[in-house]
């Protein structure tokens, strides 16, 4: 069975290196690529007071096609197959599902290194899929 290196995108500088990476072991190993895109979830009084539902979702769907179309832009001229999906709901727990999937091989992802602490060397979310993922996890700097 064929696996796949899954590659959370988003539009960073740090996701296009994981993506750089990983197009690198994939292409060596003759695994696939399965992008995505997690969209948080926008499901606050405030926020349904200002946007109607169907405006957050044309918002979540222009930013997911725009980090997945990057993502496809860049590996463009590199020999790997790629799949994409566009989730939304809390990212980290998002990834660890995808991640759970029988023919994923591992995680491979950027760290944005934000937040206080924890975040000063790995970012939040990272650090969460990190911690809670079931297949190895590789941070790309």
């Amino acid at each position: 069975m064929v696996k796949k290196y899954v590659v959370p995108v988003d539009g960073s500088e740090h996701s296009l290196r994981a993506l750089d990476y990983a197009a690198k072991l994939a292409r060596e190993n003759g695994n696939r690529i399965l992008l995505v895109n997690v969209q948080p979830l926008f499901d606050t009084y405030n926020t349904h007071r200002v946007f109607t539902n169907e405006e957050i979702e044309a918002q979540q769907e222009k930013a997911a096609n725009e980090a997945i179309a990057l993502a496809d832009e860049h590996l463009k001229s590199v020999p790997v197959s790629v799949e994409t999906r566009k989730m939304v709901g809390k990212i980290a727990p998002a990834i660890c599902e995808v991640a759970d999937e029988d023919d994923i091989e591992g995680v491979i992802m950027g760290s944005r290194g934000r937040g206080a602490l924890r975040g000063a060397i790995l970012g939040s979310i990272s650090y969460s899929v990190l911690h809670s993922a079931k297949v190895p996890v590789t941070i790309v700097p």
